[in-house]
């Protein structure tokens, strides 16, 4: 039965050499064709975009991670001195706490300008740098720490996004490889009608960043505990600035806040606070 089989198999092949030869230069143009493709459009790409990445995040962990632990620096201690209403008082300790703000949004600006299109999200450290990086701006504008809130209230409490980019695009140096100095802040924010203007939402907030407005104060905090996050990212080993969890938190004034950022960070937010 075999030895049929096998000479059918052998007369068939010469009775129809043309058509096997046929046969298999279309099946293996068919398989070239695929493994071309998902080498140079699927896996070429791929290993680009986690090259790329990676060179982005190192490339700007230094500013970032520096300007991101100088503004969470800011915000504890206007939260740590609330009752003495140093940024409504004090000229220095309010220009100081909006260049900060500026500082880290103009870094963050920069890494947009020149990798807007890159596709973090092609590894899990890309997608978790964008979503860090990104942190500020869910502190600031989202809804998702204030779901159980009244929506017209999470509303008003927000900074609008476009508005903290416009700042970020206009602490940018002229260079466009960094940010201004503090000096230069300072002469624009009181010369610059423009430029200061482009600062009024975010002031409006920090005035209104108060126990007594506890949706405000509650976004103040959040920000301060995704710049931390930001940074643990950036310098795990605690090589460019100190390791330690996010602090404050309890001052919080919604505990559904503070548990969505316990399931978020749980590395950087003890379950008792006294453990900080």
């Amino acid at each position: 039965m075999f030895l049929v089989e096998a000479s059918w198999l052998t007369t068939s092949f010469e009775q129809h050499t043309v058509a096997w030869i046929l046969i298999s230069s279309v099946v293996g143009g068919i398989v070239g064709s695929a493994v071309k493709f998902a080498f140079e459009d699927v896996l070429r790409p791929f290993l680009g975009w986690r090259r790329d990445a990676k060179h982005v995040v190192r490339q700007y962990t230094t500013p970032l991670t520096r300007s991101a632990e100088a503004l969470e620096r800011r915000i504890n201690n206007l939260v740590r001195n609330e009752e003495r209403g140093w940024f409504e008082h004090d000229e220095y300790f309010r220009l100081s706490l909006l260049y900060a703000f500026g500082e880290h949004l103009g870094w963050i600006r920069i890494v947009e300008r020149r990798f807007g299109f890159l596709p973090f999200e092609s590894s899990r450290r890309g997608e978790r740098f964008n979503r860090r990086l990104n942190g500020i701006f869910r502190g600031l504008t989202s809804h998702a720490y204030f779901r159980d809130a009244d929506t017209v209230a999470v509303d008003a409490s927000t900074v609008p996004r476009l508005m903290l980019t416009a700042v970020g695009e206009c602490m940018a140096a002229e260079d466009g490889a960094g940010v201004i100095e503090f000096t230069e802040f300072a002469r624009r924010y009181a010369h610059d009608e423009q430029f200061h203007r482009w600062f009024a939402e975010l002031d409006s907030f920090l005035r209104r960043a108060h126990p007594s407005d506890p949706l405000c104060w509650d976004r103040l905090l959040v920000t301060a505990a995704n710049l931390r996050a930001l940074i643990r990212f950036l310098d795990p080993k605690g090589r460019l600035v100190q390791l330690r969890p996010a602090v404050n938190l309890e001052r919080l004034r919604s505990p559904r806040v503070l548990d969505a950022l316990r399931d978020e960070f749980p590395e950087l937010i003890p379950r008792r606070m006294d453990a900080a």
